[in-house]
């Protein structure tokens, strides 16, 4: 194969690696603007569609995750490589996003906690 092709092959794979997961109805910009809002678009409809779309999510680096919410508010590593992201998801600090990844780096369990 000329090297030229394998060149193009190579780009094409590497350019797929971080493709943004797609959740219908959700609002980045509203999830990113949202705590210096307090619209409480977070509590009331973001984490909601995360939740219910999560097989999206669930598999995704925590590079594209973090394409998708932006970074997260705290991070915690854990036992056997393991990481946590945490996304503050009202202005209170009363409740948050919590997202699991495994050794790889990929998201293996999502779910609310309330403080």
């Amino acid at each position: 194969m000329p090297k030229y092709l394998t060149f193009l092959l190579l780009l094409f794979l590497l350019a797929r690696c971080n493709d943004v997961p797609i959740i219908d109805g959700f609002q980045k910009d509203m999830w990113a603007n949202d705590l210096k809002e307090c619209r409480n678009y977070r509590e009331s409809k973001g984490a909601k569609l995360l939740i219910d779309q999560k097989n999206n999510i669930l598999g995704i680096s925590q590079n594209e995750l973090m394409q998708l919410l932006g970074k997260p508010d705290r991070q915690q590593l854990a036992k056997r490589n393991q990481k946590f992201f945490y996304y503050q998801l009202n202005c209170q600090n009363s409740q948050e996003l919590s997202i699991r990844f495994n050794a790889v780096g990929h998201a293996k369990e999502m779910m609310l906690i309330t403080k």
